[in-house]
């Protein structure tokens, strides 16, 4: 058996975030033992979509469902000393298509003289 880290990418994701559900991606490191690299994507995966904790938080529907896919990884040498990976996911916001050509908002700017109000 050999030992990988793998780089996993979760998407689509609806996660209530203030009281509005929106839709959020994450990547999550996992190191796994297996007999090639292809079961160890395997099995991340399905640490992942099994995780309690992430379903608990998810709100898809069955026509929308979240995605994990693996990303990158790196077969480790198991001789090495490898530092344990903190299994925690790092989330992002995810925009549709449009939001990426959209214009942000101007920030309103001050003139000297006006007044600003805390």
């Amino acid at each position: 058996m050999k030992k990988y880290r793998l780089l996993m990418n979760g998407r689509n994701f609806l996660i209530d975030t203030n009281g509005k559900p929106k839709k959020h991606g994450f990547y999550q490191m996992i190191d796994i033992e297996a007999d090639t690299p292809q079961k160890a994507g395997l099995l991340a995966k399905a640490m992942i979509t099994h995780d309690r904790e992430l379903i608990g938080i998810t709100r898809n529907n069955k026509k929308d469902p979240p995605v994990v896919h693996l990303h990158t990884f790196w077969e480790l040498d198991i001789a090495d000393d490898v530092d344990e990976v903190d299994p925690g996911r790092t989330f992002y916001r995810e925009k549709r298509w449009w939001q990426f050509w959209k214009k942000p908002p101007e920030p309103s700017s001050v003139q000297s003289g006006d007044s600003i109000k805390g």
